[in-house]
């Protein structure tokens, strides 16, 4: 999708947001336009990535009253000074001061705006590294001018073991708007899930874990009727009888025979809270 067909998304769906909704979405789609600028590439994650591509369930994801909390990015590591001094210019300072996102997280940066009238910007370099690593890198050009790929936002919420309720709707929204496929750019890429869970039996386990979550939770959501509830059951057993059938490494076998007796993902560590924590501004 080029900068034309994303404005043209972004004109379609505004009307039908809420006041906040449009801020939210403004200020995320000002920092990614500004970045592409100065030739950074910066993409969006999250749920205002979920409402941006799924403008078919917009209603839908009012009625569920999911909210939105901040913004979350994508952008490669080399370009970290490049970003910095961006955003410093927009007026935006690292939170807690530079020693404790940079020292603490490495590829991970947490920015507030000095007059505290916008919000919080939260920038992800390479890749996400909560439970399973999903990496970024090469990824941000591949589906889409504002947001990182569909593949890569279902893996976002799925790689969550302690999964709750707001990643559960983002996913329900996704599999409701999106069919699963080959073509990344139009599609939730099935070949991006598959090269990554078929070396990686942690991985996959959650993934398939959440996934059932969602089928279950999908029937307890009042606000989807009888034929969306069908529809995410479909795609969820879609994607399930895709893990079960995919090429799996020796390295995945292996490591299936230890099944959950051993931790199979990692921990998010107490520098990643602290730096989360964090609310003074130098």
């Amino acid at each position: 999708m080029d900068l034309a067909s994303s404005r043209s998304r972004l004109a379609a769906i505004k009307p039908s947001l809420t006041d906040d909704q449009k801020s939210y979405m403004s200020e995320a789609i000002s920092l990614i336009e500004a970045a592409e600028e100065r030739h950074i590439p910066m993409r969006l994650l999250g749920s205002t990535a979920f409402l941006l591509n799924c403008p078919n369930q917009v209603a839908l994801f009012q009625a569920m009253e999911r909210p939105l909390t901040d913004i979350d990015l994508v952008a490669y590591l080399k370009q970290d000074k490049a970003v910095e001094q961006l955003l410093g210019e927009l007026n935006y300072v690292v939170k807690g001061g530079r020693g404790v996102t940079m020292n603490v997280f490495l590829t991970r940066r947490i920015y507030v705006h000095r007059d505290g009238g916008r919000r919080d910007v939260d920038i992800f370099y390479d890749k996400l590294d909560f439970c399973h690593p999903i990496d970024f890198r090469d990824r941000l050009d591949v589906s889409g001018y504002y947001t990182v790929p569909l593949s890569d936002l279902l893996l976002e919420k799925m790689q969550i073991v302690q999964i709750n309720e707001k990643d559960i709707k983002d996913t329900v929204i996704l599999l409701l708007e999106h069919e699963l496929g080959k073509d990344e750019s139009t599609n939730i890429g099935t070949q991006r899930i598959v090269n990554l869970l078929g070396n990686d039996w942690g991985f996959y386990y959650t993934v398939s874990t959440n996934l059932k979550k969602v089928k279950t939770y999908a029937h307890d959501i009042a606000t989807l009727n009888s034929e969306q509830t069908v529809r995410v059951n479909q795609q969820v057993d879609k994607l399930l009888t895709l893990l079960d059938d995919m090429p799996k490494s020796r390295k995945w076998k292996l490591r299936s025979k230890v099944g959950t007796k051993k931790r199979w993902y990692n921990e998010i560590g107490e520098g990643y809270r602290e730096c989360s924590e964090q609310v003074s501004v130098e």
